[in-house]
């Protein structure tokens, strides 16, 4: 993966409300008002969130009857993981074993 290509996901990473968000998105996929419940945030602020992490392809979404159910992307989120250690000869030894 280019370094240009990790830009953008790794912009939406810093962020700890997304970061959190996508952990939680790691043990079951998630309605909006499922993760506004675990924060001290509005809904459109983490609609606002969840946009972000989707436009950055590290989330996906489904719509089940009126809601929206959000998952997250393992296979996207595996890439830029192997991409953030391919940049580093110290980690592309441990990738190959």
């Amino acid at each position: 993966m280019k370094l240009e290509k990790l830009k953008n996901p790794l912009k939406a990473l810093a962020d700890p409300t997304r970061l959190k968000i996508l952990l939680m998105l790691e043990g079951k996929p998630r309605t909006v008002s499922e993760i506004v419940d675990f924060f001290i945030l509005s809904q459109p602020t983490i609609s606002r969130h969840l946009s972000v992490l989707k436009n950055v392809g590290l989330v996906k979404d489904k719509r089940a009857g009126q809601k929206v159910v959000y998952s997250l992307d393992t296979q996207k989120v595996q890439e830029i993981c192997l991409g953030i250690c391919a940049c580093f000869d110290c980690c592309k030894v441990r990738i190959q074993k």
